[in-house]
């Protein structure tokens, strides 16, 4: 019994710490995009996605994808370390890997809807997105898979980071969504 508690006690802090930094994605299950806070990083986000591509909820998947897609371009452009940013490729692959064709199909569909921009669809989903807003989280997931030696906390940013910039970016070049 002694042991447990000594094992509780030497994990605690690791764990609370992680939690911290963001090193352990929380769990949201399948939600929707309008559920969705500007505190989730692209990691916890991928999650989300698969949730809802498992409950064969294709519409909210894409969505979210949307919205990861987006978080993920703004952090690229704040993140100095491009060998991060690959971190973003490994999270678009395991979100999709292993999932069937039935599945693979209705996001495929989900994923049509969005390509036209007069639909509906698109729009709300540009509309949500914005209204969400910029990331409000240090893109800890990100600068942890860099290789670039850090000499500082405050190191892993551009210089010459315009928040506003980046945001008009990641909204309207990735996701081809209008400008406001």
């Amino acid at each position: 019994m002694r042991w447990l508690a000594l094992i509780c006690t030497l994990l605690t802090p690791s764990v609370v710490s992680a939690q911290a930094n963001d090193a352990l994605p929380r769990e949201f299950g399948c939600i929707t995009q309008g559920e969705l806070s500007n505190d989730m990083h692209p990691s916890e986000l991928a999650r989300i996605v698969r949730a809802c591509a498992a409950e064969q909820r294709y519409d909210d998947a894409v969505q979210v994808y949307y919205t990861y897609s987006s978080y993920g371009l703004f952090d690229q452009q704040r993140v100095r370390d491009e060998s991060a940013h690959v971190v973003l490729g490994e999270l678009s692959q395991w979100m999709f890997a292993f999932l069937d064709r039935t599945t693979m199909t209705g996001i495929r569909a989900a994923i049509d809807k969005l390509r036209d921009p007069t639909h509906p669809f698109f729009l709300d989903t540009c509309v949500e997105i914005e209204a969400l807003g910029p990331p409000n989280y240090s893109p800890g997931y990100m600068i942890r898979y860099g290789m670039m030696p850090r000499k500082s906390e405050d190191d892993w940013q551009h210089d010459t980071f315009d928040a506003a910039t980046a945001w008009r970016k990641a909204v309207s070049e990735i996701n081809d969504c209008p400008m406001p």
